[in-house]
């Protein structure tokens, strides 16, 4: 079976990577393109997938539309060479470009339609699936619709795949010091325009509540002042959540490393505009394991955190918080990899 992955992102790098990995395996042969976009080339590299880019990124609407344009264009060309049976991704062109080769396409994407509407009008159209996580099994995108127990991040994260290495407090000579991580995103997808997060006055205060109780480091898409700056937390981009998996807490404005804190059972705290709007947040919120918080509620933000850190039994709680999500959700990578085949054999 031929396989076509398009990858736009970094989580998409976590994600496709152990389905790519398995895929081959079985004795599928597979390819990938790839946006340059963030440090997603960075862990295609560091993951040993090759990839292809198409198009050098755009900035600015025009330069968006344009990129968009020259990717469709030559990866519809890559594909009609390729005749892959399945293209997998979650990408405005998967849908697409598999109608014009006569391929299948399974479009996957964990946003609620309503957060993305411009990704809901491009994507979901002309695609043969449309895979989302089982919270939003209430969206009904009709007989093509299918859903996976779980979430995004079980798939790269689940703990039969992913154990946190502990040689990367040595690295960075944290020892058994307790540390939080602060996560900043950039917000300038075209579904952020708009959206406020977190600001550096509610990071300084963040700040000087830990001190003498947590180190913190920071993560952050957007430049920060040298006082933040010196916070940065030097670790390659697929070392992340190994640093991730063993702090005592996430505080940001992310909802995917939001959701990868709260599978790995880290007391994850957010606060944006889209509190309230994300399925999976919100599940992951009913467990116990994730906070949400809209501008505006900075203190209390900060006063749960406080109470949070400071409950004796808090690490036995959130471990038990955790087995049961596992229990309840799964993992959804068997169910994904027999999908591809079973849509595969359809195409063949």
């Amino acid at each position: 079976m031929r396989l076509l992955f398009d990858i736009n992102h970094p989580v998409q790098a976590h994600l496709f990577r152990p389905v790519i990995e398995a895929c081959q395996a079985r004795g599928h042969e597979s390819r990938v393109v790839a946006r340059d976009k963030d440090v997603t080339l960075e862990l295609l590299d560091s993951f040993r997938i090759p990839y292809e880019v198409l198009a050098p990124p755009g900035r600015g609407r025009l330069g968006f539309l344009r990129e968009l344009v020259q990717r469709e264009a030559r990866m519809t060309a890559r594909a009609r060479r390729f005749r892959p049976h399945v293209i997998i991704g979650t990408s405005a062109h998967a849908a697409r470009v598999a109608r014009l080769c006569r391929g299948l396409s399974i479009v996957i994407s964990d946003d609620d339609a309503a957060a993305v509407p411009v990704f809901r009008w491009l994507a979901y159209p002309l695609a043969s699936l449309v895979v989302t996580p089982r919270c939003l099994e209430h969206e009904r995108h009709g007989a093509r619709h299918r859903v996976y127990p779980g979430y995004q991040q079980l798939f790269y994260l689940h703990p039969d795949r992913f154990r946190p290495d502990p040689a990367i407090r040595a690295e960075l000579g944290i020892g058994g010091e307790p540390y939080g991580l602060l996560r900043l995103s950039a917000l300038t997808a075209h579904h952020d325009r708009g959206v406020r997060g977190l600001d550096l006055d509610a990071v300084q205060r963040i700040r000087d509540w830990a001190a003498g109780r947590f180190r913190l480091y920071l993560s952050s898409e957007r430049p920060v002042p040298p006082a933040l700056e010196s916070l940065r937390a030097r670790v390659p981009a697929h070392r992340l959540h190994d640093l991730l998996a063993q702090a005592s807490f996430l505080v940001g404005d992310s909802q995917s490393m939001t959701a990868e804190a709260a599978v790995l059972g880290v007391p994850a705290f957010r606060l944006n505009d889209f509190v309230g709007r994300i399925s999976y947040l919100r599940e992951l919120e009913s467990y116990g394991l994730a906070f949400g918080y809209k501008p505006g509620e900075e203190e209390r933000l900060r006063a749960d955190l406080a109470r949070t850190m400071d409950a004796p039994d808090r690490a036995l709680v959130f471990a038990q918080r955790r087995q049961r999500m596992l229990a309840e959700q799964g993992d959804p990578l068997p169910w994904l990899l027999d999908l591809i085949e079973t849509t595969g054999a359809r195409a063949a």
